[in-house]
């Protein structure tokens, strides 16, 4: 285990613009959120925010090849953002009667400590940070 000093810890990993990627993020982001020793209960919260944010970049973002996905680990919290190449800020849909999907991001705002998205020079930033245990 990774036990994160006062200095920062990151990681990042690209993964191709697919949809089958959101399972190769979740692996990823689950792996390095156990090596820094976060909780079972933030294991699965990554787990599902992560899958959330790359399948939107996949869906919404306009990815020719790649996406990339950051891990960063504090002394107790972690932060996972998913780039794009969408400069449009993600939508927080509202719920409607007997609808299917379009609720990732309601998802990740009810679980997360906090989210949110910075533009960049590629297009935007998807970002969101729960405690570490």
């Amino acid at each position: 285990m990774v036990v994160p000093t006062d200095v920062n810890e990151v990681a990042s990993m690209r993964v191709p613009a697919l949809l089958s990627s959101a399972r190769l993020g979740r692996q990823w982001s689950v792996e390095r959120a156990r090596s820094y020793g976060a909780s079972e209960t933030t294991l699965h919260v990554v787990e599902l925010l992560t899958s959330e944010v790359v399948t939107n970049a996949v869906k919404y973002g306009h990815v020719a090849r790649t996406i990339d996905l950051d891990m960063e680990c504090t002394l107790d919290a972690l932060t996972v953002s998913v780039s794009d190449d969408n400069p449009d800020p993600p939508e927080l849909l509202e719920p409607g009667a007997g609808q299917v999907g379009g609720q990732g991001m309601r998802v990740v705002e009810r679980l997360a400590r906090s989210w949110g998205w910075l533009p960049t020079r590629r297009g935007k930033s998807v970002w969101f940070t729960v405690a570490l245990t």
